[in-house]
């Protein structure tokens, strides 16, 4: 019985570092795709593929918002970070990762500086950024699976409803579709689309 495991990559990456103070690894992400076949009890032979989806790291330019210094995204830390995450992900047995982009939306003001009261500096502003082809992607490769009957089970790990009618037409087409979300709130009709609905957070799958 193929299970195919769906991971929505910005959410896993920021559940992960709200809770451990730290960036994901590659390895960090294998556990939890072995864990959660552990947690649903289904033998990691029966299992298809997991999917990792996220977006490359931005490589536009800019000027920073009060200095208008150049700034260019390939040039910091997360870039590097991010960029060296994604290729140990792809490397993984059978992983295969899907990339969508990032796009820069401006600077936004920090909360952490809403009520300052000196002069603003480059510091109290953070990049805005944008995904986009990551959602649809996803939505595509349920039906892709669904519709060819590449796998019974599907494995989701988000918490956007806008996945709802890929959830729908997995299921009307004979697939097991599996929710974890992390603890995270999510919509009531994201969980009624779903076949079952698993509540533990991060450090309890990475636990198991």
């Amino acid at each position: 019985m193929k299970i195919a495991i769906l991971l929505d990559g910005a959410f896993v990456r920021k559940k992960f570092k709200k809770m451990y103070r730290r960036n994901i690894q590659a390895e960090d992400v294998q556990l939890l795709s072995q864990n959660i076949l552990k947690r649903l009890n289904i033998n990691p032979n029966d299992s298809y593929r997991v999917y990792f989806y996220d977006c490359l790291p931005c490589e536009e330019k800019s000027s920073l918002p009060i200095s208008n210094r150049a700034f260019n995204f390939k040039q910091t830390p997360q870039f590097a970070q991010n960029t060296q995450l994604l290729k140990n992900i792809e490397k993984l047995p059978f992983f295969a990762l899907r990339t969508g982009q990032l796009s820069f939306c401006g600077w936004r003001l920090k909360k952490q500086s809403y009520k300052k009261q000196e002069t603003y500096t480059d510091d109290d502003f953070e990049p805005e950024l944008q995904q986009k082809g990551v959602d649809i992607k996803i939505g595509l490769d349920m039906a892709w699976a669904s519709y060819n009957n590449i796998t019974e089970k599907i494995v989701l790990l988000t918490a956007d409803s806008d996945f709802i009618p890929a959830i729908k037409t997995a299921r009307r087409c004979g697939i097991f579709v599996y929710l974890f979300t992390l603890k995270h709130t999510v919509k009531i009709g994201l969980i009624e689309n779903t076949d079952f609905f698993i509540t533990e957070d991060i450090q309890t799958l990475l636990n198991n």
